[in-house]
């Protein structure tokens, strides 16, 4: 195995002096005092950093290699009200929280069910990321999801106990990818799975197309 990309420091690199929650609500907030091992050698001073704990999620590019169509949801997102110019209504990928005691392939089962009515015939995973390491904890699975798109039904999806209010649209891929080059996609969960799909699109219709 090639020693590049290989990093230079571990978990014990790094000493917790702190951690406090400064904010538990449906997420949490904890503040830590660290310091951390330096490449030039020795250790750094003190640091004061905040950490939004938020937990791991999946996410799943539903893909129908016959049709060449991606099932993509709108929905309401409240950090893009931080942003005058752009709608807070973003185009994502179906996605969820992971829960104890559920495998991942189980919850993009189940998101798949809630947010798109959709049946899930085969997974792949594809990465699993951090989301924003700098300041927050979460991970994200991300899986091919293969569909047949003459069962899916457009329309509204989600759960009402959870104030979702999801609409499903089927896109095809050219339209998808046009939708990247001119930014009404542009959340990093949806880049990241057309970008894949633009490389491995052909061999998915080979595979799953006959």
């Amino acid at each position: 195995m090639s020693e590049q990309l290989t990093p230079t420091f571990a978990q014990d690199s790094v000493e917790i002096l702190e951690k406090h929650t400064v904010f538990q609500g449906f997420f949490r907030f904890d503040k830590l005092r660290i310091k951390t091992r330096k490449f030039a050698g020795g250790w750094s001073d003190v640091m004061s950093r905040e950490v939004f704990v938020r937990g791991n999620a999946v996410g799943v590019l539903l893909y129908d290699p016959i049709t060449d169509q991606l099932l993509m949801v709108e929905q309401f997102r409240p950090g893009c009200l931080y942003e005058s110019s752009q709608s807070p209504w973003q185009f994502e990928l179906v996605a969820g929280m992971t829960e104890d005691g559920e495998s991942l392939e189980s919850v993009v089962h189940r998101e798949a069910e809630e947010e798109a009515g959709c049946k899930v015939r085969h997974l792949e995973h594809l990465y699993k990321y951090w989301v924003s390491p700098g300041g927050m904890d979460e991970q994200i699975d991300l899986f091919l999801g293969i569909i047949d798109s003459g069962d899916i039904q457009e329309g509204i999806y989600g759960l009402a106990e959870e104030d979702e209010d999801i609409r499903v649209e089927l896109v095809n891929a050219a339209e998808a990818f046009r939708g990247l080059q001119d930014g009404r996609i542009n959340n990093a969960m949806a880049i990241i799975g057309l970008q894949w799909l633009q490389l491995n699109r052909e061999r998915l219709q080979e595979t799953y197309g006959a």
